[in-house]
């Protein structure tokens, strides 16, 4: 069986972050929650092999596109899932500029968050050739 799937939570809702916690250990994953970007920063700097980041857009300090910014500079394979409020808050062009691997809007069906974790690590988990 393989490892379980680390998945990092970036909400500075509370409520909200342990929703989605809840339903992700249901579903097998490893959960980490960050209160703010700038803690989700330092988890991926400095406690490693997170697997995925699903973060808030909309946080103080630093927003959802700032955040994937700096994750990159980390880990530019890292793939982030953001969850917003607002439609026109991630666009396309913000997908492909940044690097954004999916985007859920809230509030979001849990099997739609789900799907959409399931099809990025699918993705990610391509095996590298050579290796």
């Amino acid at each position: 069986m393989p490892d379980r799937t680390k998945i990092l939570i970036v909400e500075d809702d509370n409520a909200m972050a342990q929703m989605c916690a809840k339903l992700l250990r249901r579903r097998g994953h490893s959960v980490l929650i960050a209160n703010s970007g700038l803690d989700a920063v330092a988890i991926v700097r400095f406690g490693g092999d997170v697997d995925l980041v699903i973060s808030d857009f909309r946080m103080p300090q630093m927003d959802g596109l700032q955040l994937v910014g700096r994750l990159h500079e980390i880990d530019s394979t890292l793939p982030v899932i953001l969850m917003t409020g607002f439609a026109s808050d991630v666009r396309v062009e913000h997908a492909t500029k940044f690097g954004i691997s999916d985007c859920v809007i809230k509030p979001f069906d849990p099997d739609g968050l789900l799907t959409s974790i399931d099809k990025v690590l699918r993705t990610r988990q391509v095996p590298a050739s050579g290796v």
